[in-house]
């Protein structure tokens, strides 16, 4: 009988053949002997399984689904299937670095809930640039400001499995900040997180008609806007860092009203002064610059 293996790493994916294969490939590279890779194909064009048919291997698992269900409920599928205890999330157009894996389980995997790592950004597959740590190698703050909290799974983002059980499925009703509003969820609770300074995944900013734009690129400023607000009422407590991203949408969308609305909702007349000053200076420069709705 097979062990279990000790770890899962969840790739989405959805039309990205040309990139697929080198995220798989790297977590391959990073996973070890006893850890699992589940691939979610939520109904791209070209199955996975035929683009992965070089690379096919035990630890390698391909979960298709042959109508699109979004990425939140992708990757909701994704960890009802897995099997490992601790479970990390990759890109399709991403890469592992060797040891991060390994690095997580060894400690911050025992001892916190979840977390997450600095990354390397390479343009067009130019040279990784890294960038600046958020924070030192270590538990997070809890007095941290809540931006330098949050994360996107792209960013290394791992998570232990009764954790997430107990946290629920990712928001099916977000096109976008699905993993914001978790990472909400789990700050919410009181759960402790670790960050890596060592960049634990090149993050690949890309372009070409064989793959699938990011989603922020594909969704218009109303679109985010309107997902961010959802994000903004489920946590009115975080509304000093959640607020002004919606703003920020809003002013480059040309939403007063809905901004307006917004601002008088909230019951600090000190935060609505200052995100009522905030969307003025955005919208001021939005149209200065000509990328205002």
């Amino acid at each position: 009988m097979t062990p279990a293996p000790t770890h899962s790493i969840i790739i989405l994916t959805k039309d990205r053949p040309g990139l697929l294969p080198r995220a798989v490939a790297s977590a391959l590279a990073a996973m070890g002997e006893d850890g699992e890779i589940l691939v979610v194909d939520d109904a791209s064009v070209l199955p996975a399984r035929e683009v992965l048919s070089g690379l096919y291997a035990a630890p390698l698992r391909i979960l298709r689904r042959d109508v699109s269900c979004g990425i939140s409920a992708a990757r909701n599928a994704g960890i009802e299937a897995s099997r490992g205890p601790v479970i990390f999330f990759l890109d399709d157009d991403d890469v592992l670095a060797p040891d991060y894996v390994r690095t997580i389980l060894d400690g911050p995997a025992r001892a916190f809930d979840f977390g997450f790592a600095a990354c390397a950004i390479a343009v067009d597959g130019g040279r990784p640039t890294p960038e600046r740590p958020r924070f030192p190698t270590g538990p997070i703050p809890d007095a941290a400001p809540l931006r330098k909290k949050l994360c996107g799974t792209g960013m290394g983002f791992w998570i232990r499995r009764e954790v997430a059980v107990e946290a629920g499925p990712f928001a099916t009703d977000l096109p976008i900040n699905e993993d914001t509003d978790y990472v909400c969820r789990l700050i919410a609770r009181g759960r402790r997180a670790w960050y890596s300074a060592s960049p634990g995944v090149t993050v690949h900013h890309h372009a070409g008609p064989r793959n699938l734009p990011n989603v922020t690129h594909r969704l218009s400023a109303s679109e985010r806007a309107r997902a961010m607000l959802l994000v903004c009422n489920r946590f009115p407590s975080m509304a000093s860092h959640l607020g002004r991203s919606f703003l920020r949408h809003c002013a480059k969308a040309g939403l007063h009203e809905e901004a307006i609305r917004y601002l008088h909702s909230l019951s600090d007349p000190r935060l609505r002064l200052s995100l009522s000053v905030y969307f003025r200076m955005k919208r001021l420069g939005y149209w200065l610059s000509g990328a205002s709705g």
